[in-house]
């Protein structure tokens, strides 16, 4: 791999890592306007498959529906738009950054289930970067303190779902194409909201008064940014190892400080900056471990 190529791939995840703070940080916004959580899930995943069918309908035809495993595609989406729902739910009453610093919890869990299910046996390092990254996260939440019980559980569970998602789509990555698994995401989330929906859907609800026009072009843009941000990640994991880039993904915890300051007014407290940066750098002892072996 070149440099360029390299610094590409690094750039293209850290786009792709601004990109999904906005849909999250647009997820809280519509939450704390009023809007519905389903029709907040059902917006993000409804333009997800649109805006995906639109890019690689017209090159590649009805293949793109084409997968070697419509079972677990089915799993993937679903639990996609768990994740979604629970953390869609949370951040309304959740400051961006910590919503954030405990959904990454999902790589501790990730590390967890590769050791129970897969069998795998995670190396000294692995195991102290996973404790570290969980005293972070203790530190963050401070149970007891300010933040609201419930909705951090809420991003608990999503970060669990999410974690089985993780491990469900690297089992099935070498069978499909990254534009497949994209689509899935967005075509079964799409369907299932639509399914549901004489269970969440509130006749005027879309009538607030105090709904204005950047809520609605906001709600509008929820698919796109859930979209665009996936694509970016699959490009960005084709042009370099996973390896080389996971580092670079806790980014997105800064990423969430700054645009939860800028948009809501949420600052993080000198602790909870600690514990962030706590669960950021313990992984860096895996890679540690990697170069010294």
């Amino acid at each position: 791999m070149t440099q360029a190529t390299d610094r590409r791939a690094i750039l293209t995840m850290l786009c792709a890592l601004g990109v999904l703070i906005l849909l999250d940080a647009s997820g809280k916004w519509l939450g704390m306007a009023g809007f519905p959580v389903a029709a907040i899930t059902w917006s993000r995943y409804m333009g997800h498959m649109l805006l995906v069918l639109l890019l690689f309908v017209p090159t590649r035809g009805l293949r793109v529906l084409h997968t070697q495993s419509p079972g677990r595609q089915l799993l993937r989406g679903a639990l996609m738009v768990t994740i979604s729902l629970l953390y869609f739910a949370a951040v309304r009453s959740l400051p961006l950054a910590q919503a954030t610093a405990v959904f990454f919890t999902t790589p501790m869990l990730v590390t967890l289930f590769a050791t129970v299910f897969l069998k795998e046996r995670p190396g000294w390092a692995t195991w102290l970067a996973v404790a570290g990254g969980f005293l972070g996260v203790m530190i963050v939440v401070r149970p007891g303190a300010s933040l609201p019980l419930v909705p951090t559980l809420l991003v608990f569970a999503a970060a669990a779902c999410n974690a089985a998602y993780q491990t469900l789509t690297r089992a099935q990555s070498q069978a499909d194409p990254p534009e497949v698994q994209v689509l899935y995401a967005g075509l079964v989330g799409a369907a299932l909201m639509t399914v549901a929906l004489p269970l969440w859907w509130t006749p005027g609800w879309w009538m607030h008064p105090d709904y204005r026009a950047i809520d609605w072009i906001v709600f509008a843009l929820m698919g796109v940014l859930g979209a665009t941000g996936h694509l970016l990640l699959a490009r960005a994991f084709k042009l370099a190892l996973a390896s080389r880039l996971s580092p670079w993904g806790y980014m997105q915890i800064l990423l969430s400080i700054c645009v939860g300051w800028f948009a809501f007014g949420d600052a993080p407290d000198a602790i909870a900056l600690i514990g962030m940066a706590l669960i950021a750098l313990c992984p860096q002892l895996v890679r540690l471990q990697r170069r010294s072996a």
